[in-house]
């Protein structure tokens, strides 16, 4: 039962906060393999989740409140993250996701901007294995004991 309960607390994190699950995958002493499936598991878990309940959302809430066209105030931060989301679109969002973003925005982020949702999952899926893999390989090239 504590076993199951470790994984699934991985599992949610990693859906939720990606890097906050790696943190509990290494703390809990999962080997790479291990941390590999549970916290990529778990982050495309959160984006399947996320890419379908904003598209009902979406439809929802477009049902009620029409479409309005109204202007938009950027700060610099906001300015900065369009530009990166103009030039490198759902790369550049994927990217960002499991380091700065969270699963859930950069999800959202990337189905305001493509439509395929295939093509989401596949981006995301690929940085999610990097980020992992990154951080792993950082672990164990300098020996951090988290």
């Amino acid at each position: 039962m504590e076993v199951l309960l470790k994984m699934l607390t991985v599992i949610l994190w990693s859906a939720v906060k990606y890097i906050v699950g790696i943190g509990f995958a290494i703390g809990f002493g999962y080997n790479l393999i291990e941390t590999l499936l549970l916290t990529v598991g778990g982050g495309m878990l959160g984006v399947v989740v996320y890419l379908y309940l904003w598209t009902f959302i979406l439809g929802i809430y477009h049902r009620y409140f029409p479409k309005k066209i109204k202007p938009i105030k950027f700060s610099k931060n906001k300015r900065r993250l369009v530009s990166i989301i103009k030039k490198y679109e759902v790369w550049g969002i994927a990217f960002l996701t499991p380091m700065i973003l969270t699963p859930p925005l950069g999800t959202i982020l990337a189905a305001t901007i493509e439509p395929n949702k295939w093509r989401i999952k596949l981006i995301m899926f690929i940085s999610f294995c990097f980020w992992t893999l990154v951080i792993l390989g950082a672990k164990l090239l300098f020996q951090y004991d988290f």
